[in-house]
């Protein structure tokens, strides 16, 4: 296809951002970088890479994937992240569209703890939705698990996936969820949410044994059981969080 642009979210992202711009390249002229405050060499390597770069105002996940569809010359728009690298094979699916206003496409992606594939649990089965007609639909605006807003559009899955590099070690990925877990409870507290301690104690568990042996998380040995532990954490947290933040407490655990 010939009118889609590739807008790519970044901060601090000086490690894989080179990657995430050269595979953009293989299916478009045009590629937006949006940064949030990026401290490090991620905009200059973006530059150099051939991307044009905008800086935003964080507002969450939703509003920066409009920002960049806004910049964007093109009706369709295809989102990845700095940490996210399009395979030949998506590439190549990509190009061969010839896509429909009113279809949403999506792609798997192969999930990375450092150098070693994720094949099952939490990370398995992962598909994301993220190639759109910016004319015809937009993001939502909220902070986290921002979705594509509208109804009466098809959903297609394109051969070839995303390669993933979810993170370098499963304390940044701790980290990375603590967050989620963060931006999860203001969300249900905006929401109105009431979670009860039954679920705050019973979820995490039951997450827990879901990911590592109902998804077979065992099959990928201790980074399995990490990635497990860390989505338990991620469950508990959240609710605390949310529990704290309506008691008017610190977002501590």
């Amino acid at each position: 296809m010939n009118n889609l642009s590739v807008v790519i979210l970044t901060k601090n992202a000086q490690a894989t951002i080179s990657a995430a711009v050269d595979s953009a390249l293989l299916v478009t002229h045009e590629v937006i970088v949006v940064d949030s405050g990026s401290a490090d060499n991620t905009l200059k390597i973006a530059e150099q890479q051939g991307a044009r770069v905008i800086c935003i105002q964080w507002k969450g996940y939703g509003d920066a994937r409009n920002s960049g569809a806004a910049e964007a010359t093109n009706a369709y728009i295809l989102n990845i992240d700095a940490d996210e690298v399009i395979t030949e094979q998506l590439a190549e699916s990509i190009n061969q569209l010839q896509p429909e206003a009113k279809t949403i496409y999506g792609f798997k992606r192969m999930n990375y703890l450092g150098t070693k594939e994720i094949k099952h649990g939490e990370w398995s089965n992962d598909r994301v939705w993220r190639l759109y007609n910016k004319n015809e639909t937009r993001w939502n605006l909220s902070e986290v698990h921002e979705k594509l807003d509208g109804g009466g559009f098809r959903k297609t899955m394109l051969r070839g996936a995303l390669r993933h590099f979810t993170a370098d070690s499963i304390a940044s990925y701790q980290k990375k969820m603590d967050g989620y877990a963060r931006l999860s409870a203001k969300k249900y507290r905006d929401q109105h949410k009431k979670i009860g301690w039954g679920k705050t104690l019973l979820s995490p568990l039951f997450n827990l044994v879901k990911n590592y042996i109902f998804r077979l998380g065992i099959l990928d040995g201790k980074a399995g059981w990490d990635i497990a532990k860390a989505h338990f954490q991620y469950t508990r947290n959240k609710y605390l969080y949310l529990r704290r933040l309506k008691e008017g407490k610190p977002e501590t655990t």
